[in-house]
Order: structure tokens, then sequence, then C-alpha cells
């Protein structure tokens, strides 16, 4: 009996251990017609596996599976996929997989940004025997020490030329998916101008990740100084903190700006210098194409938003600590950072240098990266905006001046003109270490411009030369009308490539010219109700341009007579 009393004493003195809590992100399967909150309620199901479900993360739909044939099968049976997050044991994260409607389920990773370590971004390294051979020599490993400032950066890849003629990114919205920006209108002492919405209540008033977003934000408006900013601020807590985030917070905030940009066509890009900085942080998202996060983002580029992400930081000639033994070729551009959807950048300096901490292709997604270099190390928003955190959003910049020039580009069209324009730094051709070269916004802006103009809207032109030169020989009143006719819908052309607002102001002129005209032969009542809406149009536009109370007048008059005859 006593020997049985100390067996007993023994097996109470020594519980099982319990399992360690990790975050999982679980895709489910749904009714189409259900709402997604409904997939919190089935998740609450699992609850005799510790399901814990967090019930603040807004379920996000996901267009397809990982699994091609299962996603058929969805497809028949009338049910979709969505995704939810929340915590579970560890022993229990495969139960949970096996359950009924549950596709798979990943860990939700945590993620960082790619700025040189702050403990060593002042410390200039010294060439030693354990620093890898540089392979576009000489490599800058000097962090600490900036090469410019950020107008030097902007004069380099002529980004001033184009400026000069009057486009600054006007009408054109970058999603900064990293750690908040704090803006005056809506915080006092708000650091950054411009931005005007984000994902979460409290955008614009939040400075996280070490004021990492702030220098982003810098970078983009100092190549598209006119351009506007959405904060999509990643992490969460105490204005000050640098606080990890995780891979769910990103999901989030892509399907933000999905359901941003069907709605109003905005943001038209998405920079994002941020990732994991070695495969053994999450081995699935690194190498996986089918993680619901790499998929979200397929999803973003199929919907028309250019997507940039910076290379990382573990280039092998100078490797930031945090990369291990993830160094070099091959083993450091991990996950949606190298998916060949995505624009993926490296960094050089304004003297063409490859930086040495710059990563290097193949990556694991896809062996054609990265696509080609941006400039880093410069005088910016810190005294030297560093990383390829620095190198994506001046890229970002510069693809809002192509976006404004031709709002039609689609994001392989802004990859291919920025390749195939860039400068080599290397061997001739691509590399794997700085791709393509450096870019120039310069020489992409005058392809792609040039591309609109004589290409786009060389059928008005030639339509307005023709009834010019006919009215000149014959002088009949029609041809004049059409030569109005021709010569408005040629700026409407104008307006829509380049976005200036002076060419809407003379569409609508030029328009309501036309059907004055036409009114003035034929007396159809029709032409002259379009000739002072038109006209009307033309003198608003104007107003709105030149805040000249002259055409405020005229604006409102045309618009009286329009609703008076129409």
């Amino acid at each position: 009996m006593a020997q049985k009393k100390r067996a007993s004493s023994k097996k109470r003195s020594s519980p099982a251990k319990s399992a360690k809590q990790i975050r999982v992100i679980v895709e489910m399967a749904r009714p189409r017609e259900e709402e997604p909150t409904a997939s919190m309620r089935a998740a609450a199901m699992a609850d005799p596996l510790g399901f814990q479900v967090d019930a603040g993360f807004e379920p996000i739909p996901v267009e397809s599976t990982p699994d091609g044939s299962r996603a058929m099968s969805l497809e028949e049976a009338g049910e979709t996929s969505v995704i939810v997050r929340g915590t579970i044991a560890s022993d229990q994260k495969d139960a949970l997989a096996q359950r009924p409607g549950v596709e798979a389920v990943w860990e939700d990773t945590p993620i960082a940004a790619f700025q040189v370590d702050e403990d060593t971004v002042f410390v200039e390294p010294k060439e030693t025997a354990a620093m890898g051979a540089c392979p576009i020599p000489p490599c800058d490993c000097a962090p600490g020490t900036p090469k410019g400032t950020l107008l030097d950066v902007a004069k380099y890849l002529g980004a001033d030329q184009i400026w000069a003629g009057g486009n600054k990114g006007q009408g054109i919205v970058v999603g900064v998916v990293d750690g908040g920006v704090t803006t005056p209108s809506r915080v006092a002492g708000g650091k950054i101008n411009g931005v005007i919405d984000g994902p979460k209540a409290d955008w614009g008033k939040k400075r996280l990740w070490g004021g990492h977003g702030e220098m982003c934000a810098t970078d983009v408006l100092g190549i598209a100084p006119s351009a506007k900013l959405y904060d999509m601020r990643l992490p969460d807590g105490t204005p000050g903190e640098t606080l990890s985030a995780l891979i769910s917070d990103a999901l989030a905030a892509f399907q933000w700006a999905i359901n941003r940009h069907k709605a109003d066509g905005t943001p038209q890009i998405l920079t994002n210098s941020w990732g994991i900085y070695k495969k053994s942080w999450d081995p699935v998202y690194a190498t996986n194409a089918n993680h619901p996060f790499t998929r979200k983002v397929v999803d973003a580029v199929n919907e028309g938003i250019i997507v940039l992400f910076a290379a990382g930081n573990c280039g092998g000639t100078c490797p930031d600590g945090r990369c291990g033994g993830d160094n070099g070729p091959g083993k450091s551009i991990w996950g949606a950072n190298g998916h060949p959807s995505v624009i993926t950048v490296g960094a050089a300096n304004t003297k063409e240098q490859l930086i040495g901490y710059s990563s290097q292709g193949p990556a694991a997604l896809d062996p054609q990266k990265p696509d080609f270099c941006s400039i880093s190390h410069f005088k910016g928003y810190f005294a030297s905006d560093t990383g390829t955190s620095a190198a994506c959003p001046i890229a970002a910049g510069v693809v809002a001046l192509l976006k404004q020039c031709n709002k039609g580009l689609t994001p392989a069209a802004a990859k291919a003109v920025l390749k195939g324009t860039a400068k080599n730094i290397g061997p001739a051709g691509w590399d794997q270490h700085s791709g393509s070269g450096i870019i120039h916004a310069g020489r992409a802006h005058q392809k792609v411009c040039k591309v609109v103009t004589t290409v786009r809207c060389q059928r008005e032109r030639a339509l307005v030369i023709r009834y010019r030169d006919l009215y000149r020989r014959t002088k009949n009143k029609k041809a004049l009308c059409y030569y109005y006719y021709w010569l408005g819908r040629y700026y409407c052309c104008m307006y829509r490539a380049t976005g200036k607002r002076a060419y809407l102001c003379r569409c609508h002129y030029y328009l309501g010219k036309a059907h004055c005209c036409m009114y003035q032969i034929t007396r159809n009542r029709r032409y002259l109700c379009r000739c002072y809406r038109y006209l009307g149009a033309a003198y608003c536009c104007l107003y709105q341009t030149t805040r000249n109370a002259r055409y405020l007048t005229l604006c409102r008059r045309y618009q009286a007579a329009a609703r008076r005859i129409c």
C-alpha cells in the first residue's frame, strides 16, 4: 500500500510539459455566398485542439489554394478560401490541418526591416579575410559614409530633368508598407507631408521600426515630390518602439490595397523594404510560392498594382549579421521578395559601386533576381539612408514618375523599361549581383513618354494636321469644326497619358469650340448644349489650376447656359 502511495506521489510531482503556443494563419474553405465572419465561427469549432482565433483580425479571401486541383473542386462546390489567424500548441498544428474545412496551416512568421543594423550602421567596416570577395569591385561596405544627398540621388537618376517638364508624380499614390509614418495633419510634430490614408485607424500617427518607414517615405518623395502616400503600417505598439510584425499583418495590408485599388485605382505602387533575413525564420515561406502571402502579392500585381521589394541585406561581401550563414548567391533573397511578378531591387551608390551587402540571386522563387539596382548610402531622412531598404523606395519614386507619364503602365512594362534602360556596372546584360545594372529615371521616362506621344496619341495628332491643312486650303467651315474636335481629342489623349491638368483644360476647351462650330452650321441645339457643357468644364478646370476669378465667372456662366438649354 505504501509502495502504491509513493508511486502516486511521484506521478504528481512530474507533470507533462505543455507544448509551446505558436502563431499560425489558417486557410479555410467556406461557402462562396457566406460572409467572411462565418469562417471565424467555423474556426471556433477547433476549440478541442486549443486553437484560439484572433477575433481582431479581419478574415482575408484568397483567390487560389495551395493545390490547383483542390481550387477547382472548391469552385465546383461553390466554395472559396479565406485566411484567419490565431494561436495553437505546436504539437496540435498538424491535427488542426487535418480538420474538415481546413485547407492548410502556416506559421505566422515574424518579419523585419531591411535597414543596416543601427548598432553597426555608423561603423566603417574594414576589409578582413572574413569578408567575401567583391563580385563587381570595388564594393561599398561603408553605410555610415553617405555618398551625396537625396537631391544628388535625384540628379544622378535624371529625376530633376523630369521635374523641369512639370512631372513630379502628381496624381500617383504610393503605399509605404513599413513601420509607419507620422504626418503633420494627423499628429503634432509629424514628419512626412502628403500622407492621405492607411488601413489602420491611427494611420499617420505612429513611427515604429526606429523611423524606418519615415526614411522610406522621405526617399519616395525625394524622387516624386508631388506623389501622395498611404501609411500602410505593419507593426503596432507605442510610438518610438521598435516592434516586430507578422506576415499576416502584411497579408492584411495587401488586401486593403487591393480593395482600395478596385474602388478608386489607388495605390498604383507599393514599396516594401522588409522581409526575412534567413531561411530558418520560415523555410516554407522562404521557398514555397504557394504561401498565402506570396499568392496575395501576386493578386495585387494581377490587379494592376506595381509591387517593389527590397532584395535584402545578405550579400556575400559584407552581409548584415542577422543573415548568419545565409548570405551570398542563392542564399539571400527569400519569399515574396524574389517572386517573378514583383520588382526586386538591389543597391548601389551614386559612384556606381555595388553595395557589398546587397542580396544576390538566384532568389528562392526566381533565378533571375535581382532585377536591377537602385541607390542607397545617401543623406536623406537619416544622416545616411542605408540598406536595400533605401534603394527600394527610391525606385518606387522613379516608377511614380513613369506612371504619371503613362497611366496605363503595367507592372510588367514598368519592370521591363527600367531593366532595359539601366546602366550595367558588371558583366554585359543581367547578372546575379547587380541585375540589369543601375536604373535611370530620365532614360526610362523618355522611353515611356515617347511611346505615349508617338504611338498612343498619333492617330489624333494625324487627324489634327489633316483637318487643319484642309481648312487652310478650302476655308470649309466643317473642316474647321473637325480640326477643333480632333485637337480636343488629342489633348484628352495626352491628359490620359501624362496626367497633366493643362491638357485636360485644353481637351474640354477645344471640344467645346468644335460643338459650337457645328451648332453654327447646323443650328442643332444638341451641339449648342455640348458646346456650353465643354466650355463650362474648360473654364472650371482653368479656375482650379490658376484660381483666377475670371475663369470662375465664365465657368458658372456656361454651366448656367447649359442648364437652360439642355
